[in-house]
């Protein structure tokens, strides 16, 4: 098992393991930490407040690797270049979505060790007692809330929309077939517009926690198991590697990152 830990901090932590399955890891993530690769700096931080991304790339080799790190990477880079003013965050985002994504599938169609990649992506930006969030693909946010789990996003799959309308439990959904067969995901068409996103905006309170997570925890482990961790009083960096060791326990078969986030 080959695991790395980020940001254990009181306001973060993230967690990211191969698996028991795969030999590379394909998933990403970005805190709001200073990053001189992406040319961040803490006073953008601190004037646009805190953005986190989790993606879970796709593709052979290295490609779901290098679509996952870039869409991360650049999306935060473009974001913290200048100060928001105007739009709101969740419109942003959206649009640095868009515009990653085009980027990428250029890439994708003019590099031939890159042809067929493509990643899920999952966006949360915290400030002023709210999150903004945006995702496409399967990757999740969660709000763990005074002992009660709720996901916040919604999947772009073959099947959710069985869940939506109650012909499936979430239970039923985790466990069912074709629940890993995506409709949507970042570089598989060349364009993207708002419509084709997952876009919401959430009020948050104190002591509030934020997760963000790759299917390679939530297709592995129920989410009684995932709140029964996360009710714990212990330190974020503790549950993340809970998280992370739950998914292998059951049986580890994809990459799996979570990012926490306390409010």
């Amino acid at each position: 098992m080959f695991s790395f830990l980020r940001g254990d901090t009181s306001l973060h932590a993230a967690m990211s393991d191969i698996g028991k399955k795969y030999t590379h890891n394909e998933d990403s993530f970005f805190l709001p930490e200073a990053n001189a690769t992406w040319e961040i700096s803490e006073a953008a931080i601190e004037a646009s407040g805190r953005l986190y991304i989790l993606c879970d790339g796709m593709g052979g080799g290295n490609a779901g690797e290098v679509a996952s790190s870039l869409a991360a990477g650049w999306i935060a880079r473009d974001f913290y270049a200048k100060p928001l003013t105007g739009r709101e965050p969740t419109e942003r985002l959206a649009a640095l979505v868009c515009e990653t994504n085009t980027a990428l599938h250029a890439l994708a169609t003019t590099h031939e060790a890159y042809k067929g990649m493509g990643t899920t992506l999952v966006a949360a930006h915290v400030r002023d007692g709210a999150v903004s969030l945006v995702a496409i693909g399967d990757s999740r946010a969660y709000l763990f809330r005074d002992g009660d789990l709720r996901q916040l996003t919604e999947d772009h799959s073959e099947i959710w929309p069985l869940y939506k309308n109650g012909s499936l439990t979430k239970e039923e959904l985790r466990a069912h077939p074709r629940s890993h067969v995506l409709t949507k995901a970042l570089v598989v068409t060349e364009t993207l517009t708002e419509d084709d996103l997952f876009m919401a905006t959430e009020t948050l309170e104190d002591g509030d926690f934020l997760f963000l997570c790759s299917d390679g925890l939530t297709d592995m482990v129920p989410e009684e198991e995932i709140r029964g961790i996360m009710a714990k009083k212990k330190k974020m960096v503790w549950k993340a590697q809970a998280l992370v060791d739950a998914a292998n326990r059951h049986g580890g078969r994809d990459n799996i990152t979570v990012v926490l986030v306390r409010v």
